[in-house]
């Protein structure tokens, strides 16, 4: 993904009412670029990494529960 669509995606996800740990920033912000169509089929092998990380973090405390669990439910749906 282009370096700078994160940013202004990240920018624009911490200037909202929701404070994020780095770790549930960086999940929010890879979740909406699985989550579009035109990345489906190139993206297959990176999101099974990012589920593995993710819960890492999450055996780790590093993001909140139900993020993780909206992360990993998108994900099986979609990628399956």
């Amino acid at each position: 993904m282009p370096e700078k669509e994160i940013a202004i995606l990240g920018a624009k996800l911490e200037s909202g009412p929701i404070p994020y740990s780095t770790e549930d920033l960086a999940l929010s912000i890879a979740l909406n670029f699985f989550k579009d169509a035109q990345n489906i089929s190139s993206l297959g092998n990176a999101q099974m990494m990012a589920r593995m990380t993710m819960l890492e973090w999450l055996q780790e405390n590093k993001v909140a529960p139900i993020l993780a669990k909206s992360f990993e439910d998108t994900l099986y749906k979609l990628y399956k």
